[in-house]
């Protein structure tokens, strides 16, 4: 896709949406430095985005901001975090498919037509001539998911924020028919666009036009009446399924949202692009309290890649755009061993064996995938905690039939954490002067026990921010349930289960055999008291009869007695003779 956001600093189709410096006329240049450089609006506030009363799939569900587009207020609901550019689905996506649902209209389809101050570049009249362009970026993934296919055209117009006031000319792709194609070969339709916060530099220039970007314009515009305290913002995505709500402030953060150590990083400023990089030192599996569900406590060495069987350090993309967690075969194979999933071939994805007795116990229990980072300001390591309660989502239509539980990581050449990751981290982004340069914020975020907000400025020379004191276990009281020693797994292989079960099974056959032996010996010296063994075989001795008038006795003169019953004894009719033993 001819988007800047998306594509790589190396493709030369990208090359109009790019903003290097010798695309800047003088005037262009001097103009934002001048912005740059004016102390304005110092005393500004952060401004809160609305979120969506609608959550969307079909790989979430995930929350979504809400803005009005067009000189009529067209409502849209967009994933907010890009750069640059922002991703609009324009109503003709749908046009083509007029018998099959059409996703995308629940988020909202922009109407160009309508809209007085649109503005259009490199569309015909006739769209559906327009050529397919593959949405091929150096990671391999597009804003949906899998590999993309587009029509597009570049867009810009108005947006107005929740607090009525409009931010004019801002720079958007306009997105007239799109698929996503998953490794089964099928394409699938897309069904959210996509928010920019801004970029490096203060505006977006294509074939020399200049654009706005969001926050910059809150910024640095003088003749608005909300202007936020630096070209910046912070964002928690939170939960659907776990009642988390979304936070996004723009010049600001939300200090609830943030806990522990926070990390700041340099954006990436090759080619102007913006990315937020960090270095991936491990992931691992934990548990945050009680018992472990699997045969350990917690393991480490998970990321794994280049066919290494020990985790290597990689650089990789925080990109909120995206879904999934974009990691190599190996890592992906190497987190799956120790839980109940199933890899699916056809859409590249792990589904939860939701009848295993472990999934429930994993998934709903203080257990978590760890994700270890370098962290630049510091020697010390970060850690962004993330709960298996949040990863089990749900994929639904049109990717499959029924709503199914999966795990979401998605085998790739890429090295991306997507939404599924940001569930449970914050991030935040300084342009500062935006001279093409900045910093950004990872920290880990709270569970649903979020506490009362407490809202921040992020100032135009901050490198760093203040997280809360709140503890993170705390946010997840009463959300997740520890195991006891009863309830927990002893986390054994099936193989090994079942060799346990057979030898289980084998020994209680001995023992049942051993027993009957035992009562068959005992009948057998009960019957023949007296037998001796004669060649191996059992010999009874002959009776001898003597006086009737003598008296029946044993051996050491003990007297005979018989167990109690509830039945009268019955003698065997007789002699009346009495007996005596042999000898």
């Amino acid at each position: 896709m001819l988007r800047a956001s998306s594509l790589g600093p190396n493709d030369d189709r990208i090359a109009p949406l790019q903003p290097p410096l010798t695309r800047y006329n003088f005037m262009e240049y001097l103009f934002c430095w001048l912005l740059a450089t004016a102390v304005v609006n110092a005393d500004g506030i952060p401004s809160t985005m609305r979120w969506s009363d609608q959550t969307y799939g079909p790989d979430g569900p995930w929350h979504a901001v809400s803005v009005e587009l067009g000189s009529n207020n067209q409502v849209i609901d967009l994933y907010p975090g890009d750069r640059w550019a922002s991703t609009i689905l324009i109503d003709t996506v749908c046009a083509d498919n007029a018998s099959a649902p059409c996703y995308a209209d629940r988020a909202g389809l922009f109407n160009i037509s309508d809209s007085t101050s649109a503005v259009t570049l490199n569309t015909p009249t006739d769209t559906s001539q327009m050529t397919w362009l593959s949405d091929q970026s150096s990671a391999g993934v597009n804003k949906w998911g899998a590999t993309g296919y587009v029509k597009e055209g570049v867009l810009a117009d108005t947006i107005t924020l929740q607090n009525s006031h409009k931010i004019p000319n801002i720079s958007m792709v306009s997105i007239y028919d799109a698929y996503q194609e998953y490794p089964n070969g099928k394409r699938y339709p897309v069904s959210v666009g996509i928010l920019s916060l801004g970029g490096p530099w203060p505006t977006h220039v294509v074939d020399g036009n200049t654009f706005n970007l969001l926050c910059a314009w809150e910024h640095w515009n003088e003749s608005s009446l909300h202007a936020i305290p630096s070209y910046s913002w912070g964002m928690h995505i939170g939960s659907v399924d776990l009642e988390i709500p979304g936070s996004l402030m723009l010049g600001g953060y939300d200090q609830s949202r943030v806990l522990g150590q926070v990390s700041t990083q340099q954006v990436d400023a090759t080619n102007n692009f913006g990315s937020l990089e960090i270095y991936l030192k491990d992931i691992g599996i934990g548990v945050a309290t009680g018992n472990s569900p699997f045969a350990f406590e917690n393991k480490t060495g998970l990321f794994r890649w280049g066919n290494s069987t020990t985790s290597r350090a990689k650089t990789v993309v925080i990109d909120p755009t995206l879904p999934y967690l974009y990691l190599p075969q190996d890592t992906c194979d190497a987190m799956a061993a120790d839980l109940p999933v199933t890899f699916n071939e056809g859409l590249g994805l792990y589904f939860w064996n939701t009848d295993d007795e472990n999934y429930k116990k994993i998934t709903s229990s203080p257990t978590y995938l760890s994700f270890t980072f370098e962290n630049a300001a510091t020697t010390e390591n970060i850690t962004i905690k993330v709960p298996f309660p949040l990863l089990k989502l749900t994929l639904q239509a049109p990717l499959v039939e029924h709503n199914t539980t999966y795990f979401p990581c998605y085998p790739s050449d890429s090295f991306i954490l997507g939404r599924a990751f940001l569930q449970a981290a914050f991030i935040g982004t300084n342009w500062q002067e935006g001279i093409g340069a900045g910093y950004w914020f990872l920290a880990q975020a709270p569970g649903p026990a979020i506490g009362s907000s407490n809202l921040q400025s992020i100032e135009t020379s901050n490198t760093s921010l203040k997280a809360s004191a709140n503890p993170w276990e705390e946010t997840w009281d009463g959300s997740w349930v520890p195991l006891s020693s009863k309830s927990s797994n002893s986390g054994l292989s099936t193989g090994a289960k079942a060799g346990i079960g057979i030898g289980c099974a084998i020994g209680g056959l001995g023992l049942i055999g051993l027993i009957v032996w035992v009562i068959i010996s005992r009948q057998k010296e009960t019957t023949n008291p007296h037998s001796r063994a004669v060649g191996g075989y059992s010999i009874a001795p002959n009776p001898v009869e003597v006086a009737d008038s003598l008296p029946v006795s044993e051996l050491n003169t003990h007297h005979l007695s018989e167990l109690q019953s509830d039945k009268g004894i019955q003698e065997v009719p007789g002699a009346t003779a009495a007996r005596h033993e042999l000898l």
